[in-house]
């Protein structure tokens, strides 16, 4: 019979995984927001929507689940 307690779970390592390219995602961005910043650009989301050359589109039919 096969022992399973002895089997490690490996939701601990996703879930850090996860946690940290997060956290890696947000610090990136906001280094180049201070950094757009520091050149005088518009920076966050709103400077980026502001200098696309056409609107996003709207997705009409709702989140893709």
């Amino acid at each position: 019979m096969y022992d399973n307690s002895k089997q490690h779970s490996a939701v601990l390592p996703l879930v850090l995984s996860t946690v940290g390219s997060v956290l890696i995602g947000m610090v990136v961005r906001r280094l180049r927001e201070d950094r757009a910043a520091a050149r005088g650009e518009v920076a966050g989301r709103a400077g980026r929507a502001a200098g696309r050359a056409r609107p996003a589109r709207k997705n009409s039919r709702g989140p893709v689940l």
